[in-house]
């Protein structure tokens, strides 16, 4: 049975009424009707007339009765007043500093307002014509809300949170942040892309100069993004990860700009990274991602094979050699930017360190969780190209023991950049080992 509203039930008993009334002085003018008008205005049609009114103003109105204001225009000055970036009439200073802006929205002004123009017209944020309603408020408070949802981690920016600090109630605040959501993602072709040939090209000039492994245009590695609530679903079991109680896995895998080339998210946080891997795009079809020419870089939880070069791992009981020690050193000086591209993104966007959400069996809960962290990367890589700085605070303590090699050669002509016509697992990491060979380097 469906339930009604406070207004509905109102009316409905209203109309009760004003039939039961009309019906009885329906049947009192058929029994003492004297052909006069003598009973009009009685006190029970003065009555009834009053129920009708009564119904009628009711029904045009959006809530039974009157409601009190609702912090009426209150979050209007806490906007206003964090955006305002230079003196007031008052001579007082900008309430945020540029540090204080950053820390608070995890960006500077220049990008957000860059940010802002980019995504203020999608469609998302237009009052439809002939929709009942006020009209959206501005779209610049909508996207510091989101901002700084996803700058904090577990229940830092919870709806309590957001209502405390902005003014705003929990329908409001989801609201916003599903509308800044669906535009953030609309940008996605825009900045999260593979390379095409003429940048895989640069990318391999650039990582051979500073790291000197030949034709390589990428670095792959996992990474947890830790659930702060149980998940309620059958495969809750799942989410265990190996360092968190329950988490998500992702691969990330991104250039030498520490920009995010793709990257899959959604695995629970027992699925380990080869795995992962084995069902990225890169892994399923790596010729349209590679070609004959190109490979990534990992650790030794991914497979080595033609397009992947991974660190030998040492098998138990046994030792590495020293020419394998060495060339794990080499591709380690490497491979941690993309540890340092990981702690930006978590740093900045620190709702991937305790995302606030909940897994159930119902797909959307999942979905909504990976929106956001589509958001998130998208605009790791915008701040990227903006050479928008990350204050050291917020990043995780990286093991960067090796440093970079900076070897400033050219790329030339050898046998080892020869196109790799046989899927053979191990002649691409032989070929980069008998490069460094040449080079002196083992």
């Amino acid at each position: 049975m469906p339930r009604l509203s406070i207004k509905r039930k109102l009316l409905n008993n209203l109309e009760k009424v004003i039939i039961k009334r009309k019906c009885l002085a329906a049947i009192r003018d058929l029994i003492f009707d004297s052909g006069d008008d003598s009973s009009s205005g009685t006190i029970d049609d003065i009555i009834t007339h009053g129920m009708e009114r009564a119904y009628t103003r009711i029904s045009n109105q959006r809530y039974a009765f009157p409601r009190k204001p609702y912090r009426k225009g209150y979050y209007r000055e806490v906007f206003e007043r964090d955006l305002r970036d230079v003196e007031d009439e008052n001579g007082s200073p900008p309430w945020l500093t540029e540090d204080e802006f950053l820390n608070k929205y995890r960006l500077d002004r220049e990008s957000f307002y860059e940010l802002l123009d980019m995504i203020k017209e999608h469609e998302v944020f237009k009052h439809r014509m002939g929709k009942k309603g006020r009209h959206q408020t501005k779209v610049e408070y909508q996207l510091l809300v989101f901002l700084y949802y996803i700058g904090r981690s577990g229940h830092g920016a919870s709806n309590p949170t957001l209502r405390q600090l902005f003014g705003i109630g929990r329908g409001t605040a989801e609201t916003w942040k599903k509308r800044c959501c669906e535009a953030i993602r609309s940008l996605r072709d825009r900045f999260v892309y593979w390379p095409d040939d003429a940048e895989r090209l640069e990318i391999a000039k650039r990582f051979y100069t500073i790291y000197t492994f030949l034709n390589c245009i990428a670095v792959g590695d996992g990474t947890l993004f830790p659930l702060i609530c149980e998940p309620e679903s059958d495969d809750a079991p799942d989410y265990h990860g190996r360092k968190f109680q329950y988490s998500l896995t992702a691969m990330i895998v991104n250039d030498d700009k520490k920009r995010i080339r793709y990257y899959l998210a959604g695995f629970p946080g027992s699925a380990h990274d080869n795995r992962v891997y084995r069902n990225t795009d890169l892994g399923k079809t790596p010729n349209e991602y590679f070609g004959n020419h190109f490979f990534l870089l990992a650790d030794s939880a991914i497979t080595n094979s033609s397009t992947v070069v991974a660190s030998f791992k040492c098998p138990q009981g046994h030792t590495l050699t020293p020419e394998q020690e060495r060339f794990n050193s080499l591709l380690g000086s490497c491979r941690v930017t993309s540890e340092h591209t990981i702690g930006i993104l978590k740093g900045r966007f620190q709702f991937l360190r305790g995302i606030p959400m909940k897994v159930t069996n119902k797909k959307k809960s999942i979905r909504r969780i990976l929106r956001v962290i589509d958001c998130c990367v998208i605009l790791h890589n915008f701040l990227m190209d903006k050479h928008d700085e990350v204050p050291d605070e917020w990043l995780e303590e990286l093991n960067d023991d090796d440093g970079a090699s900076e070897v400033g050669a050219a790329i030339g002509e050898f046998d080892y950049s020869n196109p790799i016509l046989v899927q053979d697992s191990s002649e691409r990491r032989q070929r980069c080992i008998d490069h460094f060979k040449d080079m002196g380097m083992i």
